[in-house]
């Protein structure tokens, strides 16, 4: 059932995607195709235990059910945080996170690191947007700058490929309550903006 609803909610929303976010993208000259290198042939919950500074990561999606899925699943695409990031949180918050009563906030926050796609470094250089998670949550990304931003967080590190995706290590977890009040935030604005006659709300039917 988990699976089902992680790839029938969040694969028609990621589809465009990537496009969205190229909206952004300053027009260049279009670049010489690159040599082709074979992709790794293992898949990113496998790259993630190789490099060994995952274990929490690793956990927490074990936890929540997610590590199948992201084994077999092609075009995924990890926002990682390090066990350094998760030692950073109070022990207090750690713990409640992990722990199996609250499973439906932690596959929440889970699903906020994920992307049903392959975005790759390419598409995000010089390009800035929204794009959606596999929870259904939008999480904006800003490859402007020296360093690429994902919401809150920064890619210290180049983009790690994997054979069904690959890997953004960032420095802090992405908050999806968050973008959850923002969300709610620009519907508010929608319904309280002005109407013709001057008024708030919807204009009275005639």
């Amino acid at each position: 059932m988990l699976r089902t609803t992680l790839l029938t909610a969040a694969a028609a929303a990621l589809l465009t995607a990537p496009a969205a976010l190229a909206q952004t993208a300053p027009e260049t000259a279009p670049a010489a195709p690159a040599a082709q290198t074979p992709a790794p042939a293992e898949n990113v919950i496998e790259v993630l235990k190789m490099h060994g500074r995952f274990t929490t990561l690793l956990q927490a999606l074990d936890q929540a059910q997610l590590t199948e899925t992201l084994a077999t699943r092609p075009r995924i695409t990890v926002f990682a945080p390090t066990d350094e990031v998760f030692a950073a949180l109070p022990e207090a918050e750690r713990t409640r996170l992990l722990d199996p009563a609250n499973a439906q906030e932690l596959r929440n926050l889970m699903l906020y690191h994920v992307l049903v796609a392959d975005l790759t470094p390419d598409q995000i250089e010089g390009a800035r947007g929204p794009i959606a998670t596999a929870g259904g949550l939008e999480v904006n990304i800003d490859g402007t700058g020296e360093a690429i931003a994902i919401a809150n967080a920064t890619v210290t590190e180049p983009a790690i490929d994997a054979g069904n995706g690959g890997i953004y290590v960032i420095d802090k977890l992405l908050d999806p309550e968050t973008a959850a009040q923002g969300d709610a935030e620009e519907a508010e604005a929608t319904t309280a903006a002005p109407a013709p006659d001057g008024s708030t709300g919807p204009a009275p039917a005639n």
